[in-house]
Parts: C-alpha cells; sequence; structure tokens
C-alpha cells in the first residue's frame, strides 16, 4: 500500500478535479451533508486543509485559529479550496515523521494524514454529488480509510461521527461500501428546486 502522504495527495488532485468543476450557480445547491450546501462544503474543506501546514509546522492552537476565524473563501470559493488542498499535501509530504498539537492532543502526523486523506475523499463524493457530476474515488484511498475506521466504528457512530448505519447489498462494490459505511447512500440525489 502506497504511505499516507502519497495516498493524501492522490484523494486531493482527485478532489480538485471536482472542484474545478464548480461553477457559481452550483454554490447554494444541497450536498449530502444535510446542514452544508455547496459553498458550505467546499468552506469545510478548505477551513479544515488550512490548519495543517501550520501545525505540521508546529504552530499551536491558539495560535492558528485567529488567522482562520470567518469566512476563508473570500470571493474565490474553487481557487481557495484547491490552495488549501495542495498546501495541505505539500505539509504532510515535508512533516510525515513529526508529531501535531490537536485539540485531543499530542497526534503523529501520519495519523492526522490519515484522517484528511478520507476527508478529502468523503467530501469529494459529497461535492460531486452536489455539483451533479460522477466521481470515481481511490480505491486504495477507502481500502486505508476503512482499515483505519472500522476498529472506532462503534465509537464513532455513537458520538455522531458516522451518521446512520446505510445498509448494502453484499455483492455491493468498494465505492458504495465505503460510502455506507460513513453514512451515505451511494444513490443520494437532491431533492426540489436545488435538483
Amino acid at each position: 500500500m502506497s504511505d499516507l502522504p502519497e495516498l493524501h495527495r492522490r484523494a486531493g488532485e482527485l478532489l480538485i478535479e471536482t472542484v474545478e468543476q464548480v461553477r457559481d450557480g452550483h454554490l447554494h445547491r444541497a450536498t449530502p451533508c444535510t446542514e452544508w450546501n455547496v459553498r458550505d462544503l467546499l468552506h469545510h474543506i478548505a477551513w479544515s486543509n488550512l490548519w495543517v501546514a501550520p501545525l505540521v509546522d508546529g504552530a499551536k492552537l491558539g495560535d492558528v485559529a485567529p488567522r482562520l476565524e470567518g469566512d476563508v473563501l473570500g470571493d474565490d470559493p474553487s481557487g481557495v479550496t484547491v490552495h488549501s488542498i495542495e498546501e495541505c499535501s505539500d505539509a504532510f509530504e515535508r512533516g510525515r515523521d513529526r508529531t501535531v498539537q490537536l485539540s485531543r492532543g499530542p497526534t503523529s502526523a501520519s495519523e492526522y494524514c490519515g484522517e484528511r486523506m478520507n476527508d478529502l475523499t468523503v467530501h469529494n463524493w459529497d461535492l460531486a454529488r452536489g455539483i451533479a457530476v460522477d466521481v470515481d474515488l481511490d480505491p486504495e484511498c477507502m481500502e486505508a480509510a476503512l482499515e483505519y475506521a472500522r476498529p472506532l466504528e462503534a465509537e464513532w457512530r455513537a458520538g455522531g461521527l458516522l451518521g446512520p448505519t446505510v445498509p448494502v447489498p453484499q455483492d455491493a462494490d468498494l465505492q458504495t461500501r465505503y460510502l455506507a459505511f460513513f453514512g451515505r447512500r451511494a444513490d443520494w440525489a437532491p431533492q426540489g428546486e436545488d435538483a
């Protein structure tokens, strides 16, 4: 299996392909993340990524937080999101052996990288559905995310991190199973006027 910084970069490159298809008319469309429209989802992706480089480079949470208050997207949601993905991948490659200070305490950059890789992967699908395009997620990224998350399933599901259990057929493909694990239905489509 590829190492986590490589998987993160691959997940990011696939997500960039989807982000580059976002148009202004898409920004208020619904996504599978019920609390977020397309712009909100881009903000979540970019905001989460923009923590990475400073933390990997040794900054403390309290020093980074003021820089990320408010709307980080400005008038270029796609451009800021793409930049944040690239910056994040670069940081994990140069800091693969470091320890970062997260809200839960000191964490290996490798573990943080794996978590961020999964976030990019699952939100790529969310974004693609929001703008009504298809995306084939990276199989190795999905397998690595499932391998990491399965032992934590009960804890994460109880805490609401995975969403509801989604039943899938026993012969479902990897992407369908991956999405279901993270509380998503592979056949999701927007309803009503946002469709």
